[in-house]
């Protein structure tokens, strides 16, 4: 986990946004997840893979959840 933060930094530094499209629901990866999305203020999204029509984006530029049908 720290080279991936080394790596998340990096692309920070150079205006870089991650996206990241997530299925699992491993409190572990989702809180990752965010806290990598965070750093660049990027978006994730949250979705079941039982149900890929509906998701959770976090919008970290915006500051913003919302729920996508």
């Amino acid at each position: 986990m720290d080279q991936t933060f080394k790596e998340v930094q990096a692309c920070r530094k150079a205006s870089i946004m991650i996206n990241t499209f997530m299925l699992a629901s491993d409190y572990y990866l989702v809180e990752f997840v965010k806290q990598m999305t965070a750093m660049t203020n990027g978006k994730a999204y949250f979705a079941n893979p039982g149900n890929l029509t509906q998701f959770v984006l976090m919008d970290f530029l915006r500051r913003r959840t919302s729920r996508v049908r």
